[in-house]
């Protein structure tokens, strides 16, 4: 039986995740896999999410499912040019209307989110998003990839052989990760654009295009000066496959982090706790152990179903009534939180201190409050 790696506290693991990751261990080819300290329970059947694996000529195109492409970009500015805290009342609205108007096809569902941050020296743009229908797209084009090598390989198998592909194949793959770096980029660069339209940030707002939510800013440099404000962007990227040409090694991430040395990457926590901005630590032998990847967020404690359970029937009315009080500006006219807010509050997610204990090759390099937060969004 083939080990799994455990970079967490494998006894408090669902019963269900654990054993997914242990079953899935055990497909041909698949040589070392890797669980973090968000891993929970997949409905697809599969390896559970939190996960990285590796093998060599031979990659299952389907682990990634529909979402391929999902990463997280920070933005940042220094609060000296900050000018003013954020006004929700008066501009929570026309940030989430502006958003929609940012790319073709929104942030999506579930845990993707577009958010305003802080620590004590910066100002945090952050967006989680992946590649929307491109991505489904590409996992469609798996779809038949697989069926076609079962015909060839003379069994259905979940695998593929890179012999089996042309160039056009890894072209299109990593045409469909690109698609998604530059969708979180014009997220995050556009919503600068919109503070510093609304006089948050110190710019020159003379110079700003007024059609600017309907401009591309894919190619814009990573550190820079947008219409008088410095910035600088980091991205990073949880849900794809990794392909090394002259090794034929493979990497596959399923809701894990992809780590390179120096790069600095965001972990979210939830909706309602911010985020930790990590890095690997200098020459930290286990990064290798944990195939260079370690955990994209905090890790759901509680199901979807069971949050929204919690909070009709555990919660208690003062803790309801402070959630409404903090995060007035997420209420319907009813004076209700919408569902898809409630299952990303932050006691549906893991306390994350144990992220450093089991993780230990990452270094900490800050953590971040949140200020303002969209999310749950379908065009």
């Amino acid at each position: 039986m083939k080990p799994v790696t455990y970079f967490c506290n494998k006894e408090k693991i669902e019963t269900n995740a654990l054993e997914q990751v242990e079953q899935y261990a055990q497909n041909q080819h698949i040589e070392k896999v890797c669980a973090f300290t968000d891993i929970h329970f997949c409905d697809e059947k599969a390896v559970p999410v939190g996960v990285a694996f590796s093998s060599t000529d031979y990659f299952y195109p389907l682990v990634t499912g529909k979402d391929i492409g999902c990463g997280v970009m920070f933005l940042k500015v220094s609060k000296a040019d900050w000018l003013k805290p954020f006004n929700k009342q008066e501009h929570y609205r026309a940030l989430n209307l502006a958003h929609t108007k940012m790319t073709d096809d929104g942030l999506g569902g579930g845990n993707h989110f577009l958010s305003l941050e802080e620590d004590e020296d910066y100002i945090y743009i952050i967006c989680h998003t992946g590649t929307r229908d491109r991505g489904i797209g590409l996992y469609q084009h798996c779809i038949g990839l697989v069926e076609e090598f079962s015909l060839e390989y003379g069994a259905k198998v979940p695998f593929v052989h890179t012999s089996f592909i042309d160039q056009k194949f890894y072209e299109y793959y990593n045409e469909t990760l690109q698609f998604g770096y530059e969708r979180r980029k014009n997220f995050c660069l556009k919503t600068l654009i919109f503070l510093q339209n609304a006089n948050y940030i110190k710019s020159d707002k003379n110079a700003i295009s007024k059609n600017y939510l309907s401009l591309d800013f894919a190619k814009t440099e990573e550190e820079g000066n947008m219409y008088g404000t410095k910035y600088e962007l980091k991205d990073s990227i949880h849900n794809h496959i990794r392909f090394e040409a002259e090794t034929g090694k493979i990497t596959h991430r399923k809701g894990s982090t992809e780590l390179t040395q120096d790069a600095i990457v965001v972990i979210p926590l939830s909706m309602t706790r911010g985020s930790l901005l990590v890095k690997l630590k200098p020459n930290a032998p286990l990064a290798e152990e944990a195939l260079y990847s370690c955990a994209h967020g905090a890790g759901r404690k509680l199901s979807r179903f069971d949050t929204l359970k919690y909070w009709k029937s555990a919660l208690k009315e003062k803790d309801r009534k402070a959630y409404k009080e903090k995060f007035s500006e997420m209420l319907d006219r009813s004076g209700n939180f919408s569902s898809g807010y409630i299952q990303e509050f932050d006691f549906a997610y893991k306390d994350h201190s144990e992220i450093f204990d089991y993780q230990s090759y990452l270094k900490k390099v800050t953590e971040t409050k949140p200020i303002v937060t969209i999310k749950y969004t379908e065009i």
